[in-house]
């Protein structure tokens, strides 16, 4: 189910490009002009065929998030930590789920479930073995191997969902303190760590017209046995006229699911356009996610706490990926978010301007984006989730909000021109609210040539952008005249 869910960009933050991917197989001579004519022209008619549909994405994909999706993945994640005893996991179980695991079809589905969890962790294990210690060992291989275990961990959510029901199932394990005593945003820090061109790499292989290398840095959540991951994709043919850092949506574990084609992904997309990505793995996100929590949870099951923790992280941790790929490609470096990560980016633009020359983003590039965290908490994928009943129940008001919103807001400052950062929202989404991702535009002067406004809602937004790479191209222009 999460896997179904990337491909078609329901977190916010996965792109199926078939424009892109064509462009990038045509920049290897893999199609002719004949055929970029008519992808073009295949696409204007889904672009426009999509765009009368495009706002009632929402609702139906958040409708499924709910129903299905956040159900499921809490009892996978439940299944997993109560490592095989039976008893623990019946234990948690609302009433309804414990009389419905009593029967063959419920044991049967944990013990799957707990069975995939362990073979997906030996297969990660195995994959660190090649990419970190230096194993011998193919690492394509290894790489396929790891996302196809942990794939089949992910199916076997539904599974369980099937046999035990949704009725009165938690979407989230929270952790919510009140706001008397904890972390406070004052104390966020969102400067380029000491060590900041500390990163190691492994291998490079190849997978199709791209070649890839994973890279492993010490994580800036300060959580034990964290550790910051990155993969780098460039073309194996052709120059290199520029780097990108990549974060993906919450709750989208681009790095754990198997893809059908490889070039279907944002780094292709880049890469079509001469662009190195370096996609990070965001804290509380596949390879980073912790044992009992599902892709993703970790960010809001504490918010607003653990939204500033998190962020802060990957904020701190772009300075590195950054710094390694100027290094590496000795091009210009910018810098993408979608929903969730255009918040860590916007950031990283804001307090870039005090980091070193060399961790600094050249450019930005802004997709789905918002500056109000009091309006995403209580827009509907929140409220879908329950947060705002969490808050109501943990004492958060909109006074003891108003701190967080100031400090994981964007600068009135930007440490880059605004001609040097693209915006792509839809009109029509009320996750990352319009209107606020508007006042970001024009807040750090971004020009007309640099804005794209769709008829879209939060998730529809990717899926158009999949149909319409010229973002991208606007992109790949402002970043090789930076």
């Amino acid at each position: 189910m999460a896997y179904i869910m990337e491909k078609y960009a329901c977190f916010g933050g996965a792109s199926t490009n078939f424009a892109g991917s064509r462009e990038s197989l045509a920049r290897q001579g893999a199609i002719g002009h004949r055929g970029r004519m008519s992808v073009s022209l295949f696409g204007h008619v889904v672009r426009f065929g999509f765009d009368r549909v495009g706002v009632v994405v929402d609702p139906l994909l958040i409708r499924m998030l709910r129903r299905h999706h956040f159900p499921a993945a809490r009892l996978l994640a439940a299944a997993e930590a109560s490592y095989g005893d039976a008893d623990l996991f019946r234990s948690g179980l609302p009433p309804a789920q414990a009389r419905r695991f009593d029967r063959l079809l419920g044991r049967k589905a944990y013990q799957a479930a707990r069975d995939a969890c362990v073979a997906s962790e030996a297969a990660t294990e195995a994959w660190r073995d090649i990419m970190v210690s230096g194993v011998a060992g193919d690492p394509a291989q290894a790489e396929m191997e790891r996302r196809r275990a942990a794939t089949r961990r992910l199916a076997t959510a539904t599974a369980l969902l099937t046999a035990l029901g949704r009725r009165d199932l938690p979407l989230v394990q929270w952790g919510m303190q009140p706001p008397a005593e904890h972390w406070p945003p004052g104390a966020a820090d969102f400067s380029a760590p000491d060590d900041f061109m500390t990163v190691d790499a492994g291998p490079v292989y190849r997978e199709g017209v791209l070649y890839r290398q994973w890279l492993y840095a010490p994580a800036e959540t300060g959580l034990l046995g964290d550790r910051a991951w990155a993969r780098a994709s460039w073309p194996a043919e052709g120059p290199v006229i520029g780097a990108c850092v990549v974060g993906s949506g919450v709750g989208v574990e681009w790095d754990i699911y198997v893809r059908p084609r490889s070039d279907y992904d944002f780094s292709a997309t880049f890469a079509g356009h001469g662009i190195a990505a370096i996609e990070l793995v965001s804290p509380g996100h596949g390879l980073r996610r912790a044992v009992g929590r599902y892709g993703g949870e970790s960010f809001f099951e504490g918010a607003p706490v653990s939204v500033g923790a998190l962020l802060a992280a990957q904020v701190r941790e772009s300075a590195r990926w950054i710094a390694w790929a100027r290094r590496r490609f000795e091009r210009p470096v910018g810098i993408f978010g979608v929903s969730m990560s255009s918040f860590a980016a916007q950031l990283a633009l804001t307090h870039a301007i005090s980091w070193p020359a060399t961790a600094r983003p050249d450019a930005g590039f802004l997709l789905a984006h918002s500056g109000d965290l009091p309006g995403v908490v209580s827009g509907p994928l929140a409220r879908a989730l329950g947060i705002p009943a969490a808050f109501e129940a943990h004492g958060w008001d909109d006074a003891a909000l108003a701190p967080w919103r100031s400090a994981l807001g964007p600068g009135r400052a930007a440490a880059v021109p605004g001609a040097r950062i693209l915006s792509v929202i839809g009109r029509h989404d009320a996750v990352t609210p319009y209107r606020d991702g508007l006042a970001i535009a024009e807040l750090w002067g971004l020009p007309p040539e640099n804005c794209f406004r769709w008829p879209h809602g939060h998730f529809g937004l990717p899926m158009r952008l999949g149909l319409d790479d010229r973002p991208f191209a606007r992109f790949a222009k402002v970043l090789a005249g930076a």
